[in-house]
């Protein structure tokens, strides 16, 4: 028969475990109880071994076989379907105690083959332990208490990913810890990647602990190294080093198809969207759809103008420069005259010269003078929200025009040309003069 006093508490282990429930949302940790099958599946256990009848924690039981379901993690009942059961083991619990359940080991923790009602009930009188018969599995992945699923997933993954990677005996002072499954999978493919762009660049095969250290050193520390400088890791405090560069490349991804262009989005324009993205500041957030939508018009020009710095090294060249263009492909305008320019030296000179010479040269004797003029004549000033370098390329083009038309030489061409900019800065708007000049009279 069952007792008055099994009613009540069943009620308030229900209860709490409605309000377990609750709780979970506010502090995003999950209560369900972990599958057994789930976590053998996963963990690939074979090997076991019986360990015979022993006391065990009962904090320590995190799962079960069939009946995860029906109770939460700290095994008090979900649902009223096992009110009748659970009241039973209760009263005989009172009043000559019961039989020892029997579960499964891994690692430090257990899952409950038979006998789920009774820790259930043991729980709710405050046991501390249970007598249990054990079967352990041996598992290379250490399993603790407060393991989740998707941590024991993270587990298993960072096991596999350094037995197939070998990165502790190659890198003993690596720091790759992810904090989302599937992101090992994600670097086995970029390393996977790298072999093979390696073996195509050097036309030999590298084995796969070469390939493996060369993209550590030369692919994710530099990565880190960026995170690391820009102190993007405090906008995240949950996250890692890791979990910032496997973002990265997913951002990379997602930006690169979205801008039609492979492998020229530089790093730190990513960093800083993934920042934006990201934070968990509320105004930051805010402010984000505003971030976006100008990113995706100005990042093409960011690009452009990365690649421009990197291809002509001009930050090492000339590193007190000021070149800067507002429109999408200028820079590439740029990069040919810069181009030209080292032909038309080396022809002079009947020799090759070095490209770097060639940037210097062509930006003190054809850059600068241009815009000593600009400056000299106060034109920049006419034509707001444009830059130096704006106006350069706008008063080349203009000269290659009307050299085309005029037998003149080369300094009464720019006077013409700079005379003609300055009238036009006196009509409508900065913005309309530059579309009718760079679409009508350059056409």
């Amino acid at each position: 028969m069952l007792s008055t006093e099994s009613k009540k508490e069943f009620d308030d282990a229900r209860q709490q475990a409605f309000i377990d429930e609750i709780m979970s949302y506010f502090t995003g940790r999950s209560t369900d109880l972990l599958s057994f099958e789930e976590i053998k599946k996963n963990l690939r256990l074979q090997d076991s071994a019986y360990k015979g009848l022993q006391e065990i924690d009962l904090d320590k039981i995190v799962g079960s076989t069939g009946r995860y379901r029906d109770f939460n993690r700290a095994f008090l009942p979900k649902t009223d379907k096992v009110q009748e059961r659970w009241r039973r083991i209760d009263t005989l619990a009172h009043e000559a105690g019961y039989p020892p359940i029997e579960v499964y080991q891994v690692g430090d923790v257990y899952f409950v083959r038979d006998g789920n009602h009774r820790v259930s009930v043991a729980r709710s009188h405050k046991a501390k332990t249970i007598e249990a018969y054990v079967i352990e599995y041996k598992t290379p992945v250490q399993l603790t208490k407060d393991d989740d699923l998707d941590t024991i997933l993270l587990k298993v993954e960072r096991t596999r990913f350094l037995e197939r990677t070998n990165l502790d005996e190659l890198r003993p002072n690596h720091n790759i810890v992810f904090t989302e499954p599937g992101r090992y999978r994600l670097v086995r493919e970029h390393i996977a990647l790298h072999k093979y762009l390696k073996e195509t660049e050097e036309n030999r095969e590298i084995s796969c602990q070469a390939a493996t250290a060369s993209w550590y050193d030369n692919v994710y520390v530099p990565i880190v190294d960026l995170i690391r400088e820009r102190a993007v890791l405090k906008e995240f405090p949950e996250r890692t080093e890791a979990d910032l560069y496997a973002w990265l490349l997913l951002h990379r991804a997602e930006l690169e198809k979205q801008l039609g262009t492979l492998g020229n989005v530089p790093n730190e324009a990513i960093l800083d969207d993934i920042t934006r993205e990201k934070s968990h500041n509320p105004l930051t957030r805010l402010m984000n759809f505003f971030h976006r939508r100008l990113d995706m018009e100005t990042l093409p020009l960011q690009t452009e103008r990365y690649n421009f710095l990197a291809q002509t090294e001009f930050d090492t060249v000339v590193s007190d420069h000021n070149i800067e263009c507002t429109e999408p492909g200028c820079y590439q305008l740029l990069k040919e005259h810069i181009d030209v320019h080292k032909y038309l030296k080396e022809t002079e000179n009947s020799s090759a010269i070095p490209y770097s010479e060639a940037v210097k040269s062509w930006y003190h004797t054809v850059y600068r003078p241009v815009i000593e003029l600009l400056l000299n004549r106060q034109i920049l000033t006419q034509f707001p929200g444009h830059t130096e370098t704006d106006l350069y390329l706008w008063v080349t083009s203009r000269r290659a025009a009307l050299e085309n038309d005029e037998a003149a030489v080369q300094q009464t061409i720019t006077d013409k040309v700079l005379n003609e900019l300055e009238q036009e800065s006196r009509s409508s708007s900065a913005i309309s003069r530059m579309i009718h000049y760079l679409t009508e009279k350059l056409s």
